[in-house]
């Protein structure tokens, strides 16, 4: 999935064909009798009980929700609407209004702590779920540090999602294991950088040695990237560009996703690596949250509940190819995946070292990165 901001769209991850549909509709599908707001997801036992008749997802993982939604209604008697969305901002405008909608997000870290600082979530009964428990120890770290406040979880991640460097195993016999490759003469018109401030700026802190959470050269960062862009074949805006580049020989290296890398190796059989980039590589979280004044507050928990236990949660992997972080994954998944496709998805542990949390970026810092971009697309 797309880099973890407040700016983030992923036009190209949902398209199911009813998508717009799916939106109204969810709007249209309250609770039993609209009595959300006098429950407070926190104090409810796991799993509750007394669930509402249905339950309304904003969740981009389409693959999996089709799949989750059809063994959720089997073992609850809820039904399940799901809605798409490419931009967090309509979820949150919603939120922002009065929600009155929504049971349950797949929210990015950004939004998740923008939504809390605004006390738009409601906290969650995290510590009587199976899938809080299972959490790897990095990702219960960072949900604590993140996504907790006075005492109480507001969010459960659901995947880790990093931003690497990913290559052609065709044309490196080997990880070439740096940003360096970027900004390498002899590979001009064969690599390319996303067309996002924000990322170009990480990737070029990371490549000069800089803090990409708190850079301290912003002249560095502008000259390097100014230095870098006639090396692209092209500033990509489209997930699925960087496929076709791939698997047309156009490109040999470009900033992605681990999932993205994944399904282009895995399921579309194109050459594909994921590097583990000396100087580091960003990863986040999408997450599990309900809004407050979710209609349906117990069969959110419901949702949440299912959705994040370990066998359930895994299944983001094959259905998906991003990474649950779980503790379990492997022994949740040798029976579906190959001994090569396991071994990819451990990345959050063989590339631990280098992994840098994408934190939540200031008012002032995502001007000044805006800022870097526009100066450097106009030299």
């Amino acid at each position: 999935m797309s880099f973890d901001t407040n700016d983030v769209t992923r036009r190209d991850v949902m398209r199911t064909a009813a998508a717009g549909g799916a939106i109204g509709l969810a709007g249209c599908m309250g609770g039993n009798g609209g009595n959300g707001e006098d429950v407070n997801p926190a104090d409810l036992e796991v799993p509750p009980s007394d669930l509402e008749d249905n339950v309304n997802v904003w969740n981009w993982y389409d693959g999996w929700v089709d799949w989750a939604v059809e063994e959720f209604e089997s073992e609850y008697d809820t039904s399940v609407s799901t809605a798409a969305y490419s931009n967090p901002s309509e979820w949150y405008t919603q939120l922002e209004a009065g929600n009155e909608e929504i049971d349950s997000i797949s929210a990015t870290s950004a939004w998740v702590v923008r939504s809390m600082n605004n006390d738009f979530l409601h906290p969650l009964p995290a510590e009587q779920m199976e899938g809080w428990e299972a959490l790897n120890d990095l990702a219960r770290s960072d949900a604590e540090e993140y996504y907790s406040a006075d005492g109480n979880i507001y969010a459960i991640p659901e995947t880790i999602v990093a931003h690497p460097l990913t290559y052609s195993t065709d044309y490196f016999d080997e990880d070439p294991g740096s940003w360096d490759v970027l900004w390498e003469s002899d590979l001009e018109g064969m690599v390319s950088m996303q067309d996002w401030g924000e990322v170009a700026c990480r990737v070029a802190a990371m490549y000069t040695g800089q803090d990409p959470n708190d850079p301290d050269d912003f002249d560095e960062l502008e000259e390097v990237l100014i230095q870098q862009k006639d090396l692209n074949n092209t500033y990509w805006q489209d997930h699925s560009t960087v496929l076709q580049m791939f698997e047309n020989d156009e490109i040999v290296a470009a900033v992605y996703t681990d999932g993205r890398t994944y399904d282009g190796r895995f399921n579309q059989g194109i050459p594909l690596g994921m590097s583990n980039t000396q100087e580091g590589f960003m990863y986040t979280y999408d997450t599990f949250v309900i809004p407050q004044g979710a209609p349906n507050p117990r069969a959110a928990v419901a949702w949440t509940d299912f959705g994040s236990k370990p066998a359930n949660a895994a299944q983001k992997a094959p259905t998906m190819g991003y990474v649950a972080p779980i503790d379990s994954l492997e022994e949740e998944l040798s029976d579906q995946l190959s001994e090569e496709e396991l071994e990819f998805l451990q990345w959050p542990q063989t590339m631990s070292d280098n992994a840098m949390f994408i934190e939540p970026l200031s008012d002032e810092l995502r001007e000044q990165f805006d800022q870097i971009w526009t100066n450097v697309k106009a030299a």
